[in-house]
């Protein structure tokens, strides 16, 4: 196998022009004019709260170091004077094909040092006292185990400052800044950006949070260290790493490779993954495969004949999901319209079918052999979290439309809407609508067909109105759910996947938590309890979860916007109290704080500030007063205590 040693070399010819250069230059013997002006010094820092580290130059020398000098700044743009530490890391890039027929580009680990706050510097490092820093790596690519060093290949150089503080205290956050060059400084010949950290941090929130204590935050660092010459395990190099830690999270929004994969002009080979299929990659997901002994596959020794097979238009096909999505664009249900009928606990709802491929208006759904389950599902009292946990439901394709006010349109009647005594004046409900197509490929086909496969359509909740009423809160999205989950991705109970709004017709307050439970209020299957319980590993069927960004983050789900948190006390009033299977009763804002902060120190804090836990409903009823001291603005605004900017 080549290790990059072999590489077509300019350095006969390049020394030849520099040799010309050079006596053109000795003419005359004279010192020449004056060269241009080094870099503006920056003033001073007054105070730091936030640093950006700046590659200046690079290079590596002739007897392998490598040197370059960085400038380090704050938030207005001054010098930061004192590091204490720094890590430096390079890596060198092999070209497509050169450690195998059929091999992508391939990252080889050079080395790595750290200067620490003991003094302890392996290399020569400079302070300038000005933000300028100078170092000269004491490690030699030369030296390198598992390749070859090669002037003429892509280098990656890392640098890694902060976490630690400045002689002053004051705090610095973790920086990893990169560069790719092919020495002596010039421009990459080639290079390998794959996937782009803010893909990461759109579910991990931080990449550094995730491993080695928060000091790798990009992703170029990450492919540095993580290399088949860095690591005794290959199943650590990242390219199969990243896909199986994903696979084995079992979260639909990895089926799609642009997930992650996001392309655009500073991902120049993000399409790799469809051009360059490997057995590490590709074994990372497709674990019951054995390419080498042809189990599950046709034996394949390496990489060589893959894209024979799997060329790049058949591998994008089947990892996006064009056979599903083109299915599911010939079929679109709305409703069209709601009209209540309160007294008699009924809904008048007008549904539309339509094909948006052609345009055509569709036959009713008990004409469409290709439907399964199309429901409609409806509660009300959307100011209080609703009236029953069993929300009622008719299946459409089971019965005949009353009535067919326009081509595609049809009329139903839902009954056994539950409408409490008092709500109906001023009050709001909501309908829900899912169900699943049956297709072969990317066309619709009869659901008795043995090749049919069942693909859920994307749900949808509306709302309905009467007097002052209004639609229910909202509180999260689809979108900030499909951050991990995928856009609407994630199914339940069949085909329920409106994560928004659709749950809660059924899991919401009048769910009842176990009195016996280690921890009650993570027992409930409410949606915002049930939400908190299952992503911090408490629910049961979920006690090995682990979640990909701090828990602590809540606008990883909540809305954020103009209105503020969604997550700001106080909640609403009017939403009823946490009922226990004890017959007890538990205040409605210590129930949702408790499912985190669940110690009995937590609670007692709440309980003496006016919460309530197995109480009677009357005593756990209504505001206990959080927000005085947690409200927005307030002094324990919960924002800031969860390590969040105050609401803008």
């Amino acid at each position: 196998m080549n290790t990059g040693s072999d590489f077509v070399s300019l350095r006969p010819l390049l020394a030849a022009l520099l040799a010309l250069g050079l006596l053109s230059a000795c003419k005359d013997g004279n010192d020449g004019g004056p060269g241009a002006p080094g870099p503006e010094t920056p003033p001073p820092a007054q105070e730091v709260t936030d640093i950006e580290v700046s590659l200046e130059r690079w290079s590596i020398t002739g007897e392998g170091q490598i040197t370059f000098r960085m400038l380090v700044t704050n938030q207005n743009g001054e010098g930061v004077a004192g590091l204490p530490s720094a890590t430096v890391l390079a890596a060198q890039l092999l070209p497509t094909g050169f450690s195998g027929a059929g091999n992508s580009t391939e990252w080889r680990f050079l080395g790595s040092e750290t200067c620490n706050a003991k003094g302890e510097c392996p290399g020569q490092w400079t302070d300038f006292a000005n933000g300028f820093y100078d170092y000269q790596t004491g490690f030699n690519v030369n030296a390198a185990e598992g390749v070859t060093y090669s002037p003429d290949a892509t280098q990656r150089l890392v640098i890694k400052v902060g976490g630690d503080a400045l002689p002053d205290g004051s705090p610095l956050p973790v920086v990893n800044a990169f560069v790719d060059f092919t020495p002596p400084d010039g421009e990459p010949h080639y290079t390998r950006l794959i996937v782009g950290t803010e893909s990461c941090d759109s579910c991990h929130t931080d990449l550094g949070r995730v491993r080695h204590g928060g000091r790798y935050n990009e992703l170029e660092t990450c492919t540095t260290c993580h290399s088949v010459n860095r690591l005794s395990n290959p199943e650590n190099v990242l390219s199969g790493l990243a896909h199986s830690a994903h696979a084995e999270s079992g979260l639909a929004n990895f089926v799609n490779c642009e997930t992650c994969h996001t392309g655009g002009e500073a991902l120049p080979q993000s399409d790799n993954w469809a051009l360059f299929p490997s057995q590490l990659a590709c074994g990372s997901c497709h674990t019951a495969i054995d390419f080498v002994a042809g189990i599950g596959h046709p034996a394949q020794p390496d990489n060589s004949n893959c894209a024979a097979c799997h060329n790049p238009d058949w591998t994008r096909s089947v990892h996006l999901m064009a056979d599903k999505d083109a299915a599911l664009g010939q079929f679109s249900a709305e409703i069209d319209s709601i009209t209540p009928d309160l007294a008699a606990g009924t809904l008048s709802i007008i549904v539309s079918l339509s094909n948006p491929t052609t345009g055509e208006a569709l036959a009713s759904p008990d004409q469409l052999p290709y439907l399964n389950d199309l429901r409609l599902y409806a509660n009300w009292g959307t100011a209080f979290d609703y009236s029953t946990r069993s929300a009622p439901n008719i299946r459409l394709e089971s019965l005949t439309p009353e009535e067919t006010p326009a081509p595609g349109q049809y009329r139903y009647t839902l009954t056994g809407l539950t409408v409490p005594p008092g709500s109906e004046a001023d009050g709001g409900g909501a309908v829900a609508i899912q169900g699943r197509i049956c297709r072969s490929g990317d066309t619709l086909t009869p659901c008795d067909n043995a090749a049919a496969v069942t693909t859920p359509i994307l749900s949808q909740t509306q709302f309905f109105t009467v007097g002052n009423g209004m639609a229910r809160r909202a509180v999260v999205s689809n979108d900030t759910c499909g951050s991990c989950h995928g856009d609407q991705q994630l199914n339940f109970h069949g085909a329920r996947n409106d994560l928004s709004q659709q749950c809660q017709l059924c899991h919401n307050a009048n769910m009842v938590a176990s009195a016996t439970a280690p921890n009650v209020t993570a027992s409930s299957a409410n949606y915002s309890h049930m939400i908190h319980a299952i992503h911090t590993a408490q629910r049961e069927g979920y006690e090995d979860l682990s979640y990909p960004a701090p828990v602590s983050d809540c606008r990883q789900c909540h809305l954020s916007g103009d209105e503020g948190d969604s997550f700001a006390l106080p909640l609403l009033s009017s939403v009823p109290p946490m009922a226990v299977d004890d017959g007890t009763y538990t205040s409605l804002e210590a129930a949702t704080c408790a499912v985190c902060h669940s110690s009995a120190t937590a609670q007692g804090h709440m309980a003496q500030q006016g919460a309530v836990f197995g109480g009677t409903l009357e005593m756990a009823s209504g505001d206990k007063g959080c927000a005085l001291c947690h409200g927005p603005g307030r002094t324990y605004d919960i924002a800031p205590a969860h390590g969040l900017a105050p609401a803008q």
